[in-house]
């Protein structure tokens, strides 16, 4: 694409420079005409003029057709770029989501509960399972060696009487890995209660031992399996709202055999695509050409093709779904559009305005030729009115050159604060995911060959937890990034009361002082007011936990005061410190987005803050205090429903 344009602006820049010549060569000829008698030269001469405005027409009628249909491939191709980006992004949400499960089943299959048969932990640990993937999952099921009902997840947390009575030994999920002892997913399946599911099934392989002392043999033995019912609409309502609301897309599924496991029309679910009833309902103008993309799909590869009926084009991008290393899905997104109808009548409107457009210039050019020699006293003043217009637009031009090289200089300043930012942001990634490692390490380092069970303390598992939630906090700062760049942050508004919000808030932040040793010299300050509030009660409490982070990050010793008061029909909230003040350099763009002159955060936080306050409505704010130490921000929010 960007060949594409480099070479339409080159002969863009190249045809503007011919027309100005030949303009001003017009010009310098009809003076010419003026000194000399009308004569057989001087008509070749108008002639001449003639076919030159006619020649600039028809090149300015096909310069217009190339543009035209560059800007048509260009416009397909950044769709067909967006609908793959779409369709990765929502392939990776899927296989994030099933990977929960899968490790749910991996851990169940290998727990001391289920390996020792101890059915009041089994129940216990199939329950955390199911609530932890209830988005997707109908429920988790253990079945003995024999394929009976042992347990399943119930919303109760207790076992049914009738466990043990069902035989479900006949099913695909466990056969296949009765047989094979090794993980499987099937296909999609109908059930009894007609809900269309596919299952998930790990076989629990028990370690035994045979023998005497001196020739003990150690096994594996099958003794069932661990299985998770996954609801197959839940999946497509779930990839379903991911989509941008800015664009009308739907989703589908399809495994590498080719059968729906789900589609917008809930009847072709566990249908082949080849299948009568999915064939009949594609029109027969697009038939080869849409079995042909599905066809591509199933290859593994990602893709994103076009498929033109009736001057409305569909984008149908595609993108293999992995699951435990093996390719098990396509994902489908289809996007309706009418860029190539829309291009198409532009295109050739613009053709028939320019074949109009040659025919009149051709004319006036002749006429013109002719009265040329009639305005010859004018000329002089309108050449030289000409003239000044050129150096106006010369002047504009110097002014936009200067305009763009400011903007190329603010491209170079922001590319430079991304990389400072991805510097940053490895740097604070590596920070806890080292103290992870080491303690990891440390309790490995504890196992030996005959003691796998090994002691861990208190602050050994804190630390773990503390650099988790570190390594946590910055994957959602990143993530809200995302969301305000894509234009996709929601706001979940409720009445709350803002004292709520500020006491846990402090009480967070003086848990975290505390981990982090700091709680030493430095006090937080809050005078608790109850003020009633109509806003995204988690979005506002990131806010504030953002600006109590910030102040405690910058201030060793001294205080920070924590202040929330009505101003007007707003609600005013400031974070005063006593640390070293705000850079004069980052001051002016400090709400920017990798913003930062420190080693200790990536220039997320503020940016993240002040997005959530404008999607309120309301406006946030930092300065330097007046006594020379410290700073204060401030935000408001026209929220405040009542007073206590």
């Amino acid at each position: 694409m960007s060949g594409s344009a480099t070479g339409v602006s080159a002969f863009c820049g190249s045809s503007l420079r011919y027309l100005v010549d030949a303009f001003i060569r017009a010009f310098k000829i009809s003076i010419a005409a003026e000194m000399v008698a009308f004569s057989k030269k001087n008509v070749i001469l108008l002639l001449a003029i003639a076919a030159i405005g006619t020649s600039l027409s028809i090149l300015s009628y096909q310069f217009s057709s190339v543009t035209a249909n560059d800007i048509a491939d260009i416009a397909s191709q950044e769709i067909r770029s967006n609908a793959r980006i779409e369709a990765h992004d929502l392939s990776e949400l899927l296989m994030h989501d099933m990977q929960s499960i899968t490790n749910n089943l991996a851990t169940l299959s290998d727990s001391p509960a289920v390996q020792n048969n101890n059915t009041r932990l089994i129940q216990l640990l199939i329950d955390n399972a199911q609530a932890s993937t209830s988005s997707l999952t109908d429920g988790y099921y253990v079945l003995g060696k024999k394929g009976q009902l042992l347990a399943w997840s119930n919303p109760n947390g207790s076992a049914s009487a009738t466990s043990g009575t069902f035989d479900l030994s006949s099913q695909e999920y466990f056969k296949v890995p009765g047989s094979t002892h090794v993980p499987f997913i099937t296909t999609v399946m109908t059930s009894a209660d007609n809900v269309p599911r596919l299952y998930v099934a790990y076989p629990i392989m028990v370690t035994t031992k045979s023998g005497n002392d001196n020739s003990t043999k150690i096994g594996r033995t099958f003794e069932g399996v661990i299985v998770s019912a996954v609801n197959v609409n839940s999946i497509g309502k779930s990839l379903q709202s991911e989509l941008s609301p800015e664009i009308i897309s739907n989703v589908g599924l399809m495994d590498k055999n080719g059968v729906f496991l789900y589609a917008r029309n809930h009847s072709l679910i566990g249908k082949n695509y080849k299948s009568n009833e999915f064939q009949s309902a594609i029109p027969i103008e697009i038939k080869n050409a849409y079995n042909g993309i599905l066809g591509h799909s199933l290859q593994g590869k990602a893709g994103a093709e076009d498929i033109t009926l009736r001057d409305n084009t569909t984008t149908i991008s595609y993108q293999p779904i992995t699951i435990d290393g093996k390719r098990l899905w396509t994902l489908f997104i289809g996007s309706p559009h009418s860029l190539t109808s829309d291009v198409g009548l532009l295109i050739d409107q613009q053709k028939n305005f320019s074949t109009l457009a040659v025919v009149a210039i051709g004319i006036i050019a002749v006429g013109m030729a002719f009265l040329i020699l009639s305005w010859n006293r004018r000329l002089q003043a309108a050449v030289g009115t000409r003239t000044q217009e050129l150096r106006k637009a010369n002047d504009s031009l110097i002014e936009s050159n200067k305009l763009l090289g400011s903007a190329n200089e603010q491209l170079k300043v922001h590319d430079k604060m991304q990389n400072e930012f991805i510097n940053v942001a490895a740097h604070e990634l590596r920070t806890p995911i080292m103290p992870i490692l080491g303690d990891a390490e440390y309790i490995e380092h504890k196992f030996t060959a005959a003691n796998d069970v090994v002691k861990v303390d208190k602050e050994t598992v804190s630390s773990i937890i503390r650099n988790a939630k570190r390594l946590d906090r910055l994957a959602t700062d990143i993530l809200d990034v995302t969301r305000i760049e894509s234009k996709s942050l929601k706001l979940n508004k409720e009445t709350f009361d803002i004292n709520e919000v500020l006491s846990g808030c402090i009480k967070d932040s003086r848990e975290q002082m505390l981990n982090d040793h700091r709680d030493g010299g430095l006090e937080i300050k809050y005078t608790p007011k109850s003020i009633l509030v109509h806003a995204d009660k988690g979005r506002i409490t990131q806010v504030i936990t953002n600006l109590l982070r910030n102040a405690i990050k910058f201030t060793s010793e001294g205080s920070i005061s924590l202040i929330a008061c009505r101003n007007g029909d707003d609600l005013l909230v400031s974070v005063r410190d006593t640390g070293p003040g705000i850079d004069p350099e980052v001051l002016p763009k400090l709400f920017s987005k990798f913003v930062t002159k420190s080693d200790r955060g990536t220039g997320l936080g503020l940016f993240i803050s002040k997005s959530i306050v404008d999607a309120h409505g309301g406006k946030i704010w930092a300065e330097n205090n007046a006594a020379g130490t410290g700073c204060t921000f401030r935000f408001s929010i026209p929220t405040i429903i009542s007073h206590h």
